[in-house]
């Protein structure tokens, strides 16, 4: 068969010496495959290298090379390939040899029945196809394989990253401080760290009691597990019960599933109950059975569900007092209070201001992207001066919305602070400060334009009555020490 009468798909290879061999056997399969012929070892292999071949039907007396010798290299080349033999000789010692050591798939004897010929290659051709197909199949499923298991790394190395994130962020480090006040409160939580007991946090709003409570978790041999944070005092008695315990489907209107509460989901690992001095009579109750018992009961369920949970709480108030007026269970206080940890206010941690602005103001500057040149001494001066009832959350607040204020490229400076930093306390900063009478004179001067400005809500004309100018001497005010413009 010619190459241009050849369908496509694997080829039979026939290697005879003899020509009426070599013209007898391709009339049998015309139109099913192609049909290489080869009149020596030698020109078979080379058939072999140009073109796909799936059956070899080899002479096995042949000069230069006999058929046994061709199919064993073969078989050593292309395993896959199906391996026949001709033979019209009882050569039986050397037939036996080839098919136990794997080199020939079937032999036939000359002369031979060209019907049970052309059904022996066809199955020969047949069972190629499929092994193809298997490798075909197996190189595929190494391929999933492999690429799930690159998906698996890359998905535990993204965790591993994840879980070193999170470490991180609530490890002690972060939390900013290097006053003996803080360095007391590093060394008590991370010994509230090592240990399993119950721990009370006490400090005003916005001293970081949850950032602390993280630190203690992460720090802890639970940390593995998860960290839930509950704030008491941000929901009613009714939505909290069933945040803490869970429900059952059809316990009150709107329960349309079972839901578990975060007792049960944070088993093995953290609660931090924040602000635990909010809560009711009854919810403190609810919760004094978790910590005796170790069990909960979910809203409108039957039984009850055991659980191990660490126990972290926070409140601003003073609880041994709200104990004495009634307001908060003597037996859940001793409960929860094994391991008490004072936070102290930012106004007690003398010199930690500054380390904290610089902190958030690294944070905000990079996410902006402005490339700020950080402050003047005076706004530093006002920020250090100011008492921060809001403590370290009110700092940061401050520090981002300065951030925003300023242009690129700028140093951030008394006209971007809120009026209640900037004030009265920087008036006697400027005052306090260096440099010639004239240039603190001025800044007095612009200090005062642009408080009236912002209580008159930037209208130029009142403030400027208020003043005792003129709105032209105001604007040429403004112009002068950049300030931003307002209406009339």
């Amino acid at each position: 068969m010619s190459e241009a009468e050849a369908p496509p798909g694997p080829a039979l290879l026939v290697v005879d010496d003899e020509p009426q061999v070599l013209a007898l056997i391709p009339q049998l399969f015309r139109g099913e495959f192609p049909v290489l012929t080869a009149r020596s070892g030698e020109e078979a292999l080379a058939r072999l290298a140009e073109q796909e071949v799936g059956v070899v039907v080899a002479d096995q007396r042949m000069p230069e090379m006999v058929g046994t010798e061709l199919l064993g290299r073969i078989a050593a080349e292309r395993p896959d390939v199906v391996r026949i033999l001709l033979t019209a000789y009882a050569d039986i010692e050397s037939l036996l040899e080839a098919i136990n050591t794997g080199r020939v798939y079937q032999f036939i004897t000359k002369p031979w029945e060209n019907r049970e010929l052309a059904v022996l290659i066809r199955r020969a051709m047949e069972t190629y196809r499929l092994r193809t197909q298997n490798a075909q199949l197996l190189a595929e499923n190494v391929r999933l394989v492999g690429e799930l298991r690159t998906a698996n790394e890359n998905l535990e190395s993204e965790n591993r990253v994840l879980r070193r994130e999170v470490g991180e962020r609530y490890k002690l480090g972060n939390l900013i401080g290097a006053s003996p006040a803080m360095e007391q409160t590093f060394r008590l939580l991370e010994k509230a760290g090592q240990s399993q007991a119950n721990v009370l946090l006490v400090g005003e709003t916005g001293t970081g009691k949850e950032l602390a409570a993280g630190c203690i978790h992460h720090t802890s041999p639970r940390r593995a597990r998860k960290f839930v944070a509950v704030n008491c005092a941000a929901m009613p008695e009714s939505l909290l019960e069933s945040e803490l315990f869970g429900h059952v489907k059809g316990a009150f209107t709107g329960a349309l599933r079972d839901r578990r509460g975060v007792f049960e989901e944070a088993s093995g690992g953290t609660i931090f109950l924040d602000e635990i001095g909010e809560m009711s009579p009854t919810m403190q109750a609810n919760v004094l059975r978790v910590v005796e018992d170790g069990i909960v009961r979910p809203v409108g369920a039957s039984e009850s569900v055991r659980v191990d949970v660490r126990l972290i709480c926070a409140t601003h108030r003073d609880l041994k007092a709200e104990v004495e007026a009634g307001r908060f269970r003597r037996d859940l206080f001793y409960r929860v209070n094994v391991f008490p940890v004072p936070l102290p206010p930012l106004r007690a941690r003398q010199g930690d201001v500054r380390l904290l602005v610089q902190h958030f103001f690294e944070k905000y500057d990079a996410a902006a992207g402005k490339t700020l040149r950080g402050f003047t001494p005076a706004a530093l001066s006002a920020l250090e001066r100011y008492g921060w009832p809001g403590n370290v959350r009110e700092l940061r607040n401050e520090i981002e919305r300065a951030v925003a204020l300023a242009e690129p490229g700028e140093t951030i400076d008394l006209a971007h602070l809120s009026g209640e930093v900037s004030g009265d306390e920087a008036l006697a900063a400027v005052a306090e400060g260096d440099g010639k009478l004239r240039e603190r004179l001025d800044r007095i001067e612009q200090l005062l334009i642009l408080q009236e400005l912002r209580r008159h809500g930037d209208n130029r004309t009142r403030t400027a009555r208020h003043l005792g100018i003129s709105v032209r001497a105001l604007q040429k005010k403004i112009g002068k020490y950049g300030l931003r413009q307002g209406s009339e």
